[in-house]
C-alpha cells in the first residue's frame, strides 16, 4: 500500500512480467538478535471500520502464533502493547512525513527517539520502514528518500540501535524494467541518483531492499500471456516452465521471477550482497466485474502455497541459497478503502478477526484462526490456534 492516507490504485504496483513461495519458523533468539531464518509475517492496515483495540490486536496476534508484523506508522498504543510479546515489528514512516525528517536532523532523532528507543527492546522493532512506495507513488519527495534514511540512521547509530534497527524502504515492482527474463532485468534509470545511493547504504548498514512484489497484478496485466497456474505457485510440466534464454534458470512461479529479476538489477549497478525482503505480497478473495480472478479460491491457492513456498527454503533459481522472508498483504480486509472491490478484500481475516477463508499449509486445512476441516459460516469463531510455523 503505496500511501495509507489517500487511496492508492494496487494496481499500479507491478510491471508486466512474463511467467515464469506465512510461516513463522520457531527462533529461539535474544532480543539483540536479527532473524536468521525466512519467515512470512503479515502486514496490519487500520482502514478497518471495526478493528481490534490494540491490546484485543495483540492478543490475537499471540494466539495466531505470529511472530513479525508490519505496520504503515508507528503506533504508540500497539507498540506499548506488543511489548514484551517478542512479537517483531516493522514501523513505518508515513510518505507526508518524510519532508519534516528528511529537511532536520534534530526532526529524525526525535523520531526515533518517540517512536523507537522509547520502546526497544521491550518492544522487538526489527527495521523502520521509511516512505512506502515513494519513487512511483509520490515522485516528488525522491529527493527526500535518501536524507530522510540517513538522518533516521544517524539518529539510531546514536541511541546505539544501528545494529539492532534496520532501516530501508518498500519500493513497488514498477522500479524494474523488462523483469523478464530476470537476467535481463534493470532499474528504471529515471531513478539512477536515487537507487544506486540507496542500495550502497544498504551494503553498507547491512539493511535489505524492501520490495512489493503482486503476482496477482503481473496476471492481471499479461491474461494470455501468464498462466494462472504460474501466478498461484500451482505445480507445472516442464513445458510450461519459463526458462531464462541468458541463464538457461528454469521459473516456476512469478514471485521468484520478481524477486530475481531484482537481484539481477541490483548485479547489474555491481551491487550484489544485499538480501530481498518481500514487505508485500497476497491475492484479493473478492473483486468487481473487472477482476474476475479475485476470488477466495485463488486467494486461499496464493497465500497456502506462498506460504509452503517459503517453508521449502528453496530460494530462486538465480539464489537457492537464499529464501527472501514474505509479509502477506494482508492480515485484515481494510473495509474503509475506496474501490475497485479488491482494495478492500486482500485479508485473512475480517476486522473482528474472524476467518475470510480456509488455509491449506502442510498436508492440512488450517482456517485462519485454526486447524479445522470447514467454517461453518465465515463469521464463526475458532479457538485453536493458526499453525504458520515448523515445530
Amino acid at each position: 500500500m503505496a500511501d495509507r492516507i489517500s487511496t492508492h490504485d494496487h494496481s499500479a504496483k507491478s510491471s508486466p512480467v512474463v511467467p515464469l513461495g506465512f510461516t513463522e519458523i520457531k527462533q529461539q533468539q535474544k532480543a539483540q538478535e536479527q532473524d536468521t531464518q525466512p519467515f512470512v509475517g503479515v502486514n496490519i492496515g487500520t482502514d478497518v471500520s471495526n478493528l481490534l483495540s490494540p491490546s484485543a490486536l495483540v492478543s490475537f496476534l499471540q494466539v495466531q502464533k505470529i511472530t513479525h508484523v508490519r505496520l504503515y506508522d508507528a503506533d504508540s498504543d500497539l507498540l506499548k502493547a506488543l511489548s514484551l510479546t517478542k512479537i517483531r515489528v516493522i514501523i513505518s514512516v508515513p510518505n507526508n512525513q518524510l519532508l519534516a525528517i528528511g529537511s532536520s536532523n534534530t526532526t529524525a532523532a526525535a523520531w526515533v527517539g518517540r517512536n523507537v528507543a522509547a520502546f526497544y527492546p521491550e518492544t522487538l522493532i526489527s527495521a523502520i520502514a521509511v516512505g512506502d512506495e515513494v519513487l512511483t507513488t509520490v515522485p516528488s519527495s525522491a529527493p527526500l528518500l535518501l536524507p530522510a534514511i540517513e538522518s533516521l540512521y544517524s539518529a539510531l547509530v546514536a541511541a546505539n540501535l544501528h545494529t539492532q534497527v534496520k532501516i530501508s524502504t518498500p519500493h513497488s515492482a514498477s522500479i524494474i524494467l523488462d523483469p523478464f527474463p530476470p537476467s535481463q532485468a534493470f532499474f528504471n534509470q529515471s531513478w539512477s541518483s536515487v537507487i544506486l545511493p540507496l542500495l550502497q547504504f544498504h551494503s553498507r548498514t547491512g539493511s535489505p531492499l524492501m520490495m512489493n512484489l503482486y503476482p496477482y497484478y503481473v496476471f492481471m496485466q499479461n491474461k494470455g500471456v501468464v498462466p494462472l497456474e504460474n501466478s498461484l505457485f500451482k505445480p507445472l510440466t516442464p513445458s510450461k516452465e519459463m526458462v531464462d534464454p541468458n541463464t538457461l534458470l528454469h521459473y516456476t512461479n512469478v514471485l521468484d521471477a520478481l524477486i530475481d529479476a531484482a537481484y539481477f538489477s541490483m548485479k547489474n549497478l555491481n551491487v550484489t550482497n544485499v538480501p530481498i525482503l518481500v514487505t508485500e505480497s497476497g491475492w484479493p478473495s473478492k473483486g468487481d466485474s473487472k477482476e474476475p480472478y479475485a476470488t477466495i479460491d485463488n486467494a486461499d491457492t496464493y497465500n497456502s502455497n506462498l506460504i509452503k513456498h517459503v517453508l521449502d527454503r528453496s530460494g530462486t533459481p538465480f539464489h537457492p541459497e537464499m529464501t527472501s522472508s514474505v509479509y502477506i498483504y494482508e492480515l485484515f480486509n481494510e473495509d474503509l478503502r475506496s474501490p475497485p472491490v479488491s482494495e478492500a478484500n486482500w485479508g485473512l481475516f475480517y476486522g473482528n478477526s474472524t476467518p475470510v477463508y480456509l488455509l491449506h499449509v502442510s498436508g492440512s486445512l488450517y482456517s485462519a484462526l485454526g486447524s479445522r476441516s470447514k467454517p461453518s459460516h465465515p463469521g464463526q469463531d475458532f479457538d485453536p490456534p493458526l499453525r504458520l510455523h515448523n515445530s
